[in-house]
């Protein structure tokens, strides 16, 4: 009697939470070919294999999505052109993914054999290809999945490629999403999920618009996921909407809930939990595991040199400058090499800080994974004091410089800059000045958007950035040390 007691207060207390319909979704985004865990703080966490090991203790049915850029961003990834990110998808078992503006990085040949040989499904809405092949017309606006009962539809919105291809083009997010949105309506899902290759954060220096600006006004949008920016971001939640991002490097994995009343059936809430692929404690499966060795190249793993310090690769929070010594030595080296007057580097390129110790090739490549060359620009002082005034974001810039000085401050909440030398000298409005850059911030990628309208320009030699960096090691046997901050030194305006 006290059994059926006990197991009625039970239903009348917790039933109407224990027996909710749910449906789970796990999602990654900015893997950036990280294929295999790495020791952080102390533990080996990330890597497919891992990732898969967790998926296996899961219970019920789920969704498996990624918002993009899963082509490039390693050594691997990029002696595969991307191919081995989709073969670890395929044996994961992911069921969508969105375009990520490194998707293109190693060419049109290599982005077409890696659309077509996806087994999950590519979703794109404002993907147009004027070429008409047959790979890329695999790609979709949206698709519906049935997951534990319910109707889930996925819309996918991608971004430009940072690397023009022919007769495909990536633009009118907004347009897009509105068409498959009203398509995916009618055929009455349970939930919409948007798939996008952007953030929530807002992004100022670029015209693009983030999530929260992207799906304004629009209703029926139940959970943003979300990428780009190497952000992480849990339960925010505009307008009913949650808002999720999953960082970088799959070193975590987003679990998304939906839940839905037991009796109408109606969505009524979404949440998120950030996990992390901690090797210890999700034991990868041998098979996934004899996969993932297989396929790394082991020399990358032999050093090449020394830190004698860790260099970071951002400036301390509340210090007075807003340089970093590896942005710092970047800069320095595409100034050297082409011999420009002075040395640039997008901040957002140097993608990790170099640990103490020996420095392996795969540290290089992590450091700096993208295929950018040097490239010579060049500029009027004008253009470069209003490009400098312009990358000043919330106490830190979009650029790292070599042979420029930089005193600013903030005057109602917004930058003004005091002074700006060149190679010791006041920075001269009317006289031009050669620039060493990437070829990526050349050609006016993402924060290099300034420099689409300059067109005194030319690649200088056909050196990656990465392999600039690793002569520099190779060349400094005793070890390396960061560069000195204070390049561009903020000061109180009164």
């Amino acid at each position: 009697m006290l059994k059926k007691f006990l197991s009625l207060a039970f239903l009348l207390i917790f039933g109407s939470f224990a027996f909710a319909a749910t449906v789970d979704i796990f999602h990654t985004s900015d893997t950036h070919g990280f294929y295999f865990p790495r020791k952080t703080n102390g533990k080996n966490i990330g890597g497919f294999a891992v990732l898969d090991a967790y998926l296996k203790q899961q219970q019920a049915p789920y969704l498996l999505l990624d918002s993009g850029d899963f082509s490039s961003g390693t050594y691997e990834a990029k002696q595969s052109g991307g191919n081995l990110s989709i073969q670890f998808m395929n044996r994961l078992g992911y069921n969508a993914a969105t375009i990520g503006n490194h998707e293109n990085d190693f060419g049109k040949a290599n982005l077409i054999k890696n659309v077509d040989s996806a087994a999950f499904d590519i979703l794109a809405a404002n993907l147009k290809d004027s070429s008409d092949n047959p790979a890329l017309s695999k790609v979709k606006p949206f698709k519906t999945y049935i997951i534990n009962g319910k109707k889930i539809g996925v819309i996918g919105i991608g971004k430009e490629f940072s690397t023009k291809a022919d007769n495909i083009k990536i633009s009118g997010e907004r347009k897009a999403l509105k068409k498959a949105l009203h398509q995916l309506k009618q055929q009455g899902p349970d939930a919409v999920v948007l798939l996008v290759h952007a953030s929530i954060e807002d992004d100022k220096h670029t015209d693009e618009k983030n999530n929260r600006d992207l799906i304004k006004g629009l209703e029926g949008i139940n959970v943003v996921l979300g990428g780009h920016a190497h952000k992480v971001f849990q339960n925010v939640y505009k307008n009913g909407t949650l808002f999720v991002e999953s960082g970088t490097a799959l070193t975590h994995v987003s679990h998304i809930t939906l839940e839905f009343d037991d009796e109408t059936g109606k969505f009524v809430k979404a949440y998120s939990e950030f996990v992390e692929l901690d090797a210890d404690k999700y034991s990868p499966d041998p098979y996934m595991q004899e996969f993932a060795e297989a396929n790394r190249a082991k020399y990358m793993d032999k050093p090449i040199g020394k830190a004698l310090e860790t260099i970071p690769n951002t400036a301390p929070k509340n210090a007075d400058y807003i340089d970093s010594p590896l942005g710092n030595l970047f800069a320095d080296l595409v100034k050297k090499h082409t011999g420009a007057e002075i040395g640039l580097q997008n901040t957002g390129g140097v993608r990790e800080a170099l640990l103490k110790g020996d420095i392996t090739t795969r540290a290089a490549y992590q450091i700096f994974p993208f295929p950018n060359k040097p490239y010579i620009v060049r500029v009027k002082g004008d253009f470069l004091k209003k490009l400098i005034l312009k990358s000043l974001k919330q106490n830190r810039s979009l650029f790292q410089y070599s042979g420029v000085e930089v005193e600013y401050g903030y005057k109602h909440k917004k930058p003004q800059i005091i002074s700006v030398k060149v190679n010791g000298e006041p920075l001269d409005l009317e006289r031009t000045y050669t620039i060493g850059t990437n070829d990526y911030t050349a050609k006016g990628g993402s924060e290099g958007y300034m420099f689409k309208k300059i067109e005194d320009k030319e690649p200088y030699s056909q050196k990656t950035i990465t392999e600039l960096f690793i002569d520099y090691v190779k060349a400094n046997p005793k070890g390396i040390k960061g560069v000195k901050n204070g390049r561009i030194k903020k000061v109180d305006l009164k």
